[in-house]
Order: structure tokens, then C-alpha cells, then sequence
């Protein structure tokens, strides 16, 4: 069976730049509710039925996380980057 291939047209874009997709403000609103989430939930891990060492380790995955979702929090707040948002000259 001969098939033919369809040639694609490359846009001179980030794929990201489509109107769809979530900008940077959005993003932001979005983790600021799910830390804010976060942060006001109980500590699940005071469960009897877990272990002392188990609750630990809990404890310091809910911190990594509240860390994680505020450095990303923090870059969402810096100036985009040019050169990602423009497009490329050698594509």
C-alpha cells in the first residue's frame, strides 16, 4: 500500500502561543487557590494508623510541594521570556 505523507505547516510560533491554552495571569490565580488550598487542609498525617515515621514523611511531602507550587508561583510573577514567546528564526 503506498501512502502519501501530507507536509505539515510549521507556524513561526511557540507551540504554546495558541489562544487555548493558559496564560500566565491564569496560571498563577490557579496556584494561588491550590496553595491557599493547601496550606488550610489539616495535617492528614495525625492519623493514628500511621507510624511516627510515616507521618513525617508525609509532612515533608506536603511541605516540598507547598515549596514547589511557590517557586513556580514566583516565576509566574517574572516578565516572560522574549525569546520564548517570539517567534524563532531558524525554524
Amino acid at each position: 500500500m503506498n501512502r502519501t505523507v501530507e507536509p505539515v505547516e510549521q507556524i513561526q510560533a511557540a507551540d504554546w502561543t495558541d489562544m487555548d491554552l493558559l496564560t500566565r495571569e491564569l496560571a498563577g490565580e490557579l496556584l494561588d487557590r491550590e496553595i491557599d488550598a493547601e496550606s488550610r487542609l489539616p495535617e492528614r498525617s495525625e492519623e493514628d494508623a500511621f507510624s511516627l515515621e510515616q507521618r513525617a514523611a508525609a509532612s515533608e511531602l506536603r511541605e516540598r510541594r507547598l515549596r514547589a507550587m511557590k517557586a513556580v508561583r514566583s516565576g509566574l510573577s517574572s516578565p516572560a521570556d522574549p525569546a520564548a514567546t517570539s517567534p524563532s528564526s531558524g525554524v
